[in-house]
């Protein structure tokens, strides 16, 4: 079946479930409304139940998408090859470290002469081909190979919002004394007449954003007998391994980070309510909008207030976050004026759900609705966050601390700190 048909089917799903969650939800509140307790109880529990099939349908939507895109990818790259058919003298040199290293991988008795094969394509690739995406071993380690870093970067797009397309700014530094400037307000302007006098005009005043870094790793472990089996897809293990662990982990650092050997994180500083015009939140402070209600319910002025809350230069590209338990709780959400629903799902390919017509990205780490939490969030992450990475992913091979099991502890230096602490806002609930 092509993944045209399965989008669409996944489609079909998505609205036909959608149509009879609204139809439920609508008797629910109803119950409500003339106190049947134990009817809109019963309702909930069935509310629960599609919307569980409406993250699934959706997620598949997501999957497929995101297959024909990486097809859309590798089609284009062999394209490519066919035009400038053979392989550079650095193309072979890194398919030869590719295949050193995957036997270095599997393999115990011989270790030593894989690890010095890789020892010499790294220093061939730095002198002679003034390339160093490899790396050498004396940086502690050996380099992952260029082909699986990649498979490893599209998995932790697939797992986690962060990097993704709507995420927040991803850069490559080569040390981790990077430094962004940003201007917290703009050059003021004017209009002049051909002879006129023209009077100096201000200039921005920029604020230095210097992000904290720590070490990001993952330690995955595979048998012995595994790693001997030639049907057993080194590549894909390792790859799947050390993104899933990436990518819960630096989303949590993103949000929750302290800044000791770590990212500092959204959330390090609590938000408040202080507004951008006022401009005497520290840089690393977002605002809030408080969602006052005394059974935590979130009000759907306070989700409107929330995204006009965001400066107009912002809200292009701007998208909402928050975890699954909470897009339960707002696909809920009707209108008070006209009871239409705020949420409506993506029923065309490429088209994502959206929450009064802004896209909805789903963040699992992001905090439940609790008293005096922030379970949404909405702006531009690109321009409200950075994280940084060093360019090359280390591996190093253990083979001692467990026997009859080889650990490889993979890593990479990251930091992360607030851009711009103007370009997200989130809601804070709470009961007072």
């Amino acid at each position: 079946m092509s993944s045209f048909v399965e989008i669409k089917a996944a489609i079909d799903q998505t609205a036909a479930a959608f149509e009879e969650f609204k139809k439920v939800n609508d008797q629910r509140i109803e119950a409500l409304k003339k106190g049947d307790e134990a009817k809109a109880k019963e309702l909930d529990a069935k509310l629960a139940a599609i919307n569980a099939d409406l993250n699934k349908f959706g997620e598949m939507k997501t999957t497929f998408e995101r297959e024909m895109q990486f097809d859309r990818e590798r089609i284009e790259e062999l394209e490519s090859r066919a035009k400038s058919p053979g392989k550079t003298a650095l193309e072979k040199v890194k398919d030869e470290y590719k295949e050193s290293f995957l036997n270095w991988v599997r393999n115990r008795g011989q270790a030593p002469q894989h690890e010095q094969k890789m020892l010499e394509l790294s220093r061939k690739a730095a002198v002679e081909l003034k390339d160093v995406t490899i790396g050498t071993g004396s940086a502690g380690g050996f380099a992952v190979p260029e082909e699986i870093s990649r498979m490893i970067e599209k998995l932790e797009l697939k797992f986690s919002p962060v990097r993704g397309p709507q995420g927040v700014k991803v850069v490559r530094v080569g040390t981790s004394d990077y430094k962004e400037l940003i201007s917290i307000n703009g050059a003021t302007g004017g209009w002049v007449g051909e002879a006129g006098a023209r009077t100096a005009t201000l200039t921005p005043t920029l604020r230095e954003i210097a992000p904290t870094h720590g070490e990001l790793y993952a330690y995955p472990q595979a048998s012995e007998w595994s790693l001997d089996d030639v049907f057993f897809n080194v590549e894909a293990w390792l790859a799947e391994s050390v993104a899933d662990v990436f990518a819960i982990t630096e989303a949590n650092a993103v949000l929750t980070g302290t800044g000791s050997n770590q990212p500092t994180g959204m959330l390090n500083s609590a938000p408040t309510a202080v507004s951008d015009e006022a401009g005497t939140r520290a840089a690393a402070v977002y605002e809030f909008v408080a969602n006052i209600d005394a059974g935590l319910a979130i009000l759907s002025d306070r989700l409107v207030d929330l995204s006009y809350r965001l400066n107009s230069r912002y809200r292009a590209g701007a998208v909402w976050a928050m975890n699954s338990n909470t897009t339960a709780a707002v696909r809920k959400i009707r209108e008070t004026a006209n009871g239409q629903y705020l949420w409506q799902p993506g029923l065309q390919a490429g088209q994502p759900d959206t929450l009064l017509g802004y896209q909805v990205t789903t963040w699992e780490q992001i905090a439940d609705i609790a008293n005096n939490a922030h379970p949404i969030a909405f702006g531009n992450f690109s321009r409200g966050y950075i994280v940084t990475d060093r360019a090359v992913l280390r591996i190093t091979r253990d083979n001692v601390t467990n026997v009859g099991f080889v650990r490889f502890y993979i890593r990479r230096r990251e930091g992360g700190i607030v851009l711009n602490n103007n370009a997200i806002k989130w809601l804070k609930t709470t009961t007072a």
